[in-house]
């Protein structure tokens, strides 16, 4: 999905916590990516643009979670976990 956006590698970080029903703030990216606050924050808005995050909240308290595209993706990817019985 990165790739076929034409977005930078350095952006699968906030995708993939976003995938993972996490909600991804700049922080959090910018340390995991080693990017500084700008290049930060035009990924973000790159990655709102294609459609692959949603931005929640307003400027000090934004938050990015997966858009609707993300989370079917991975919902059809996600292997189900089997539970096994110790009684059994």
């Amino acid at each position: 999905m990165v790739r076929r956006a034409g977005l930078p590698e350095r952006t699968i970080y906030a995708l993939a916590d976003a995938a993972m029903r996490l909600r991804v703030r700049n922080a959090s990216y910018r340390s995991a990516a080693e990017v500084s606050e700008n290049l930060a924050s035009r990924d973000f808005k790159a990655l709102v643009k294609s459609g692959l995050l949603v931005a929640d909240g307003q400027t000090r308290g934004r938050a990015y979670v997966a858009s609707e595209a993300v989370r079917e993706v991975r919902g059809r990817t996600r292997e189900a976990k089997r539970i096994v019985d110790p009684v059994y």
